[in-house]
């Protein structure tokens, strides 16, 4: 079957135009980012570009040779500086100037001028550049997991090799004029790859955005956007899926519950200004601490909660007091103002065979309101016998140590439906 070029070439320019067109739309419905903007100019830069180059022998040479390159390397520039604004990183205007500048420098040689062949090689040098580089933009930002990424990648490499081939065509069987060259074949294969590899990825594009913000919906509904841990609903969850999935091989599970000490103070002293950089400082304090598979999250307000699979009671303990120095010590400052923020920690810990998440919730955050009784800044486990002035009366019944101070029913929901406060 014969490719008819003109036809092939109007389509690619149409098919590109629109594209961009769409990538515009896209962008004015959702400013939360450049790079749909740097993508749909481009298309349409790319477009122009196509239009200028099919129009060669119609329109004055300097247009469909020197602006239309240009303008083609100006597109692959934007598609790159669309990928860095995807992953958030600005673009110095100069870069868009430097493919363009280099080659309308090298037209003035005359080698270059006079002949198809190396300034096919050189242009096509430019554009693999151009797109490696976008792919590297693309593979930086791999830590965001968007699906789209990896097939725009690929589409990617895959328009490099397209490129790439026209080297070993024209070093095995170089072009005679340019008019071989754009009414032949090879003009009419790049035409009808242009127009796969512009649907292609500009669907890709699209998608590689929509996920961005199904992502981001996803976590608002489950990070805590202050201190960016779980929140309450994600802990949870978290919780019983990990302690759904350990019941069948055993072992044990420890939970700890933190609460800041007299927190209400340092709001009312200080700020919410400074009490939110104290619960950020605590959130860093948990993160650093514990382990790679371990659950952290904020319930609620100021109160705290990790998970611990696998670890006994005294590790639980262990970590709780290097939590609870290592605020004390961050905590010391915040805000410019001398706060001494301190915690106090709930221990509870499950033994083989055991794993009632919601349980050992409710034993940790006993524990916990045993230690806000006992003057604060401490770890106490669930079981442990609380330290008593003997000239105050005592807090909390003599007999029945590690019963809880509400009824079990009451404090289950106080952990699923809201956070006790304490002060």
């Amino acid at each position: 079957m014969e490719l008819h070029v003109p036809t092939l070439a109007m389509v690619a320019v149409f098919v590109t135009a629109i594209l961009g067109g769409l990538l515009i739309l896209a962008w004015r419905r959702d400013q939360g980012t450049g790079a749909l903007l740097y993508w749909g100019i481009g298309y349409l830069t790319g477009g122009l570009a196509f239009a200028l180059l099919s129009a060669r022998g119609v329109i004055p040479l300097v247009l469909s040779l020197d602006i239309a390159n240009a303008a083609l390397l100006v597109s692959y520039t934007l598609f790159l500086a669309g990928a860095r604004a995807f992953g958030g990183r600005d673009t110095p205007p100069t870069v868009f100037i430097v493919a363009p500048l280099l080659w309308l420098i090298a037209l003035r040689v005359p080698a270059v001028a006079a002949d198809i062949n190396p300034r096919v090689m050189l242009m096509t040098v430019g554009q693999v550049t151009l797109v490696l580089l976008t792919v590297y933009e693309f593979w930086r930002g791999r830590a965001e997991r968007l699906l789209s990424r990896w097939p725009a990648i690929a589409v990617l490499l895959l328009h490099t090799c397209g490129l790439c081939a026209r080297i070993p065509v024209i070093w095995l069987s170089p072009f005679s004029s340019r008019d071989e060259f754009f009414r032949g074949p090879t003009f009419a294969v790049m035409a009808f790859g242009t127009v796969l590899f512009t649907i292609t990825f500009a669907f890709l594009l699209l998608s590689l955005t929509k996920e961005r913000g199904e992502l981001r919906h996803k976590i608002a509904a489950l990070v805590d956007p202050l201190t960016g841990l779980a929140n309450r609903r994600a802990f949870l969850g978290d919780a019983e899926q990990m302690t759904a999935a350990r019941a069948s091989r055993g072992g044990p599970l420890a939970v700890l519950v933190a609460d800041l000490d007299r927190f209400k103070l340092i709001n009312d002293r200080f700020g919410h200004a400074v009490g939110d950089e104290v619960l950020k400082v605590f959130a860093t304090t948990m993160r650093d601490s514990v382990r790679a598979g371990d659950l952290v999250g904020r319930l609620g307000g100021e109160e705290f909660a990790i998970v611990l699979p696998g670890a006994q009671e005294a590790e639980a303990v262990d970590l709780a007091e290097r939590i609870r120095r290592a605020f004390a010590q961050s905590a010391h400052e915040a805000g410019g103002h001398r706060v001494d923020a301190s915690v106090s920690i709930g221990v509870a810990a499950s033994r083989i065979g055991t794993h009632d998440v919601f349980g050992l919730l409710n034993r940790a955050d006993s524990a916990l309101y045993r230690a806000k009784e006992a003057g604060r800044d401490r770890v106490m486990a669930f079981g442990d016998e609380v330290p008593v002035d003997p000239d105050e009366a005592p807090l909390v019944p003599a007999a029945g140590l590690g019963v809880p101070l509400l009824p079990p029913e009451h404090r289950l929901a106080t952990v699923r439906a809201g956070s006790v406060r304490r002060h």
